[in-house]
């Protein structure tokens, strides 16, 4: 019934279709980032700083924003209708389609598609990140543990996470040491969730790739033992995916690893792993995740990855494992269905 009224709106009315759209969606991002300039929000909705000025305007004389010198934010008026408005923004722009097409696809698995490309637009995978923030806290309860991996879509989800009721839950990181850029490492990812959820967390210092030898010494130290006992037994993973052409080349493979796992026709990678296009893991560059795909049944992983060029490494790795909920975007979202 209400897909219908949605498009009769759209085929009667869709100048007033779009205008509806249109402050429901400014409405939507200065709830997501008040306070906020009006610059700022053009900037961020891909919109002439005038047309937003204009719906500012009639959003506040209706007492559903108020403004002031840190920027717009929203009246207590405005919360009350915010989800719904959010909601009728999704639906007019089709995204609501996306997500039942998606779940379909993969068996029931809870989508969330944000709007937009993160090929095109480096603010929607902001979006993506903010979307499953919001969608962590359902999947955990007191007492229970979360295993995060690192890398940038990640550490977005991390640092959107809002604030809200204390959760005794343990973070754990998924992968060891990688790279060179701390912030985006798992161990970083897990302290600053943590923080966020009011829990606790472990550090992994180890290297991520160990022979097996060297990681049964190193299993030796309580410290490490307990963190690995932890991540074996985690009942969350969160993680993000990537293209294998890009991260054999991010994560530094030597040269005729990397040729081999092309070879043997790998499109995706995910917490260590490399996948091909049915899902079959064909190598797995972490010693410490690479029992990931094979944890307890009833583990729930939340997969969160954006942008139309990693389409196909997001079929693979759902293929791989039935996942709780995939989060990504439009473009993705689009892509993976023409597939």
């Amino acid at each position: 019934m209400q897909d219908d009224y949605f498009m009769l709106m759209q085929r009667l009315a869709p100048d007033l279709a779009q205008e509806i759209e249109r402050r429901a969606l400014v409405l939507e991002r200065i709830g997501a980032l008040q306070p906020v300039g009006r610059r700022l929000l053009a900037a961020r909705l891909n919109l002439p700083e005038r047309e937003v000025r204009t719906v500012a305007s009639l959003l506040k004389e209706h007492g559903l924003v108020s403004l002031d010198a840190a920027g717009m934010t929203l009246t207590k008026e405005a919360d009350s209708i915010l989800p719904m408005a959010s909601r009728f923004s999704r639906e007019l722009k089709g995204l609501t389609k996306l997500e039942t097409a998606l779940s379909e696809r993969y068996e029931g698995v809870k989508v969330c598609v944000a709007a937009g490309n993160a090929d095109e637009d480096d603010h929607v995978l902001n979006e993506v990140g903010r979307n499953a923030a919001g969608r962590l806290r359902s999947f955990l309860q007191n007492g229970c543990t979360l295993a995060v991996t690192g890398g940038s879509t990640i550490h977005k989800v991390a640092f959107s996470i809002p604030q809200g009721t204390q959760m005794n839950v343990m973070v754990v990181p998924a992968r060891g040491g990688i790279g060179r850029s701390l912030e985006t490492q798992a161990n970083t990812i897990a302290c600053e969730i943590a923080r966020r959820l009011g829990g606790h967390h472990r550090m992994m210092h180890l290297p991520d790739r160990l022979d097996e030898q060297a990681l049964a010494e190193m299993r030796k130290m309580r410290e490490i033992d307990e963190t690995l006992s932890l991540l074996e037994r985690a009942d969350v993973v969160l993680h993000g995916i990537g293209r294998a052409d890009d991260m054999a080349q991010k994560r530094q493979l030597p040269a005729e690893i990397e040729a081999e796992v092309l070879r043997k026709g790998a499109v995706a990678e995910a917490y260590g792993c490399y996948f091909d296009q049915r899902g079959k893991m064909v190598y797995s560059a972490s010693t410490v995740s690479h029992d990931l795909g094979a944890l307890k049944p009833k583990c729930a992983l939340i997969a969160v990855a954006a942008g139309a060029r990693k389409a196909q490494a997001i079929e693979a790795v759902m293929k791989n494992r039935r996942h709780a909920m995939l989060v990504t975007d439009e473009g993705a979202a689009k892509a993976i269905l023409g597939l």
